[in-house]
């Protein structure tokens, strides 16, 4: 897993940062200067959260699903609410959500530019920069809040909330609790940092809200508390348009894809010829087999269980070689001469053979009855007895067998 690292600006200028590594097996958390954080930037994908002081979040109600019609009308929608020239800003719109309202953060142009300029200065690239509210811990039916000496954010939803300074923030949570209607929350969870002067009286403020307070010992421990809860899939991201910045890392495996996919495309080619093979080489090889054992029943017909032909055949061999099914040198006596007439017969094939007590029985085909005689003569002129045992006419040949035996 790709490690993370989440820089956290605690001031405008950015010059003061803490930052939390994500994806390690151990979790590690830190603070100093851009130098110092540039050193923990190698070899990490970095994500900045920036001051939400420094950025209005807000939402507006366009009623099309085009993106880049709905990016070229945001300014233009909210030009009157803006006391800047919309030309000076940078607009920035997270997913649609239902009825049309879209979250939209703007960021003045010159300040987005400073704080990229002193990052990348450092050697820091980030891919990702969200104001800092926005990763406060998110809760159903909850509104959270982060309070200091001097500011109060208050998270309201995904990507809406407010960053307002400490001495109003009272009055502000107040009025902002009255215009939620019934959209208001039943619990505010406030982070207070340690040692913070002023102090809300949130019991007074919302009466009908549960209340859980909890203290924020350092900056290095907000900076954590907000990096486990960033989600930047989910989340406004500040890097779009002319701003977006693309991953290195996928970038590099992007331009290898091609050479990945050939590569995978040869192996299964690969792979697919061997299986074509082994099935090809599998059928001969069961083929071959079953002409064995077929030349194995024609050549010994009395054997009615056959389990391995070519073992089977090797041994009756022997055992006529030994005598024990009459001599060897009987049969070769008998079926040598014979074979050689049989081949130089046209249109004649040997069907089957076997041998027993002295007597070869051939069963073969022949064109024709006159050649079948011509045939029986031939052999007798080996000095063999023929006996033709039985002559069958069909289909424009004739099926013989024959048996020979030695010379009187």
């Amino acid at each position: 897993m790709a490690e993370y690292l989440i820089l956290h600006c605690h001031d405008a200028s950015c010059n003061q940062l803490s930052w939390s590594i994500r994806g390690a097996s151990s979790s590690e958390t830190g603070s100093g200067n851009l130098q110092q954080a540039a050193q923990q930037a190698k070899g990490r994908r970095t994500l900045v959260l920036a001051p939400a002081s420094e950025i209005l979040i807000t939402s507006v109600n366009i009623p099309t699903r085009n993106r880049q019609r709905l990016l070229q009308a945001i300014p233009f929608s909210l030009e009157n609410e803006l006391t800047e020239d919309i030309d000076d800003l940078h607009f920035a719109a997270g997913n649609m959500e239902s009825d049309n309202i879209t979250p939209v953060a703007v960021v003045a142009r010159s300040r987005l530019d400073e704080w990229l300029e002193k990052l990348e200065s450092a050697g820091i690239e980030p891919l990702g920069l969200y104001p800092d509210m926005l990763a406060l811990p998110m809760e159903s039916g909850a509104w959270c809040l982060y309070q200091s000496d001097h500011q109060l954010q208050i998270r309201t939803q995904t990507n809406l909330g407010y960053s307002v300074d400490g001495v109003n923030g009272g009055e502000f949570l107040k009025l902002a609790l009255q215009q939620a209607g019934e959209s208001a929350p039943q619990k505010l969870i406030l982070y207070r940092l340690n040692g913070s002067g002023s102090e809300l009286d949130l019991e007074t403020l919302a009466p009908d809200c549960e209340i859980i307070t909890q203290e924020i010992e350092n900056p290095t421990d907000l900076s954590k508390l907000l990096a486990d809860n960033l989600h930047e899939k989910q989340l406004l991201n500040l890097l779009q348009g002319e701003y977006h910045r693309v991953d290195k890392t996928t970038l590099q495996w992007k331009r290898w894809l091609p050479a990945a996919v050939l590569a995978l495309i040869f192996f299964a080619l690969s792979i697919g010829s061997s299986i074509q093979e082994y099935n090809q080489y599998d059928s001969q090889s069961k083929a071959l087999h079953a002409q064995i054992r077929e030349t194995f029943q024609q050549a010994f017909p009395d054997v009615k269980r056959i389990v391995d032909p070519r073992a089977q055949m090797e041994q009756r061999l022997k055992s006529l070689q030994r005598g024990q099914s009459g001599s060897f040198a009987q049969f070769a006596s008998l079926f040598v001469p014979s074979a050689s007439v049989i081949k130089n017969s046209p249109n004649t094939t040997l069907q089957n053979i076997s041998f027993r007590d002295g007597q070869l029985n051939l069963q073969l085909t022949i064109k024709e009855l006159q050649a079948l005689e011509t045939l029986k003569k031939t052999i007798e002129s080996k000095r063999l007895t023929v006996e033709i045992r039985s002559a069958n006419a069909a289909d424009n040949q004739v099926t013989s067998h024959l048996r020979i035996t030695g010379g009187s």
